[in-house]
């Protein structure tokens, strides 16, 4: 354990005090916000800023690729123009394509949690009403001192359910064993 030390002294009569857990909390959310280093710009832009630039870079390495091309006399002089200009040109405008997508689907994602965030809204507001009906439900039953019986009679009920049926004998202890 080299480079450890242990203390084994009493703190100082002035550290004893300790500041309230809510101003510690404090100050160590804002030394964590601090050290975070969140991006100050937004992807989407980067990346459609990115996608235009690269498609436009693109077309223009194709166009010069081919006018080297188109104004050569020889073969073996066109061939570097193609593959410098024309291949290179067609990667930077199907990687500036697929900026686009990522720019496209970083927007979908952001619409799906806006509308996520709406629907627990609604869905907590449902709950609210829902809980607010069943209080009052509660409070309108509790009103009523007799149950209601939709004109049964609750004492007749419950000695035919006990009361033996058609094929069952009458036993003592209970329903036939």
């Amino acid at each position: 354990m080299a480079g450890v030390t242990v203390s084994t002294t009493t703190p100082r009569a002035g550290s004893g005090t300790r500041r309230p857990i809510s101003q510690r909390l404090g100050t160590l959310a804002d030394s964590v916000h601090g050290a975070r280093g969140r991006l100050r710009f937004d992807i989407r832009q980067v990346l459609l800023v990115g996608g235009a630039s690269c498609i436009g870079l693109g077309f223009l390495a194709i166009v010069f690729g081919w006018y080297g091309a188109a104004h050569s006399v020889y073969l073996f002089q066109e061939i570097p123009y193609l593959i410098s200009g024309g291949l290179l040109g067609v990667a930077l405008v199907a990687g500036g394509g697929f900026l686009f997508f990522a720019a496209w689907i970083v927007r979908l994602l952001e619409e799906n949690r806006r509308h996520a965030a709406r629907v627990e809204r609604t869905l907590d507001r449902v709950d609210r009403v829902l809980a607010a009906v069943a209080t009052d439900a509660a409070a309108a039953a509790a009103a009523f001192p007799s149950p209601i019986t939709n004109g049964v009679d609750v004492d007749s009920t419950a000695s035919a359910a006990t009361a033996p049926g058609p094929g069952f004998p009458a036993t003592p202890g209970g329903p036939a064993q």
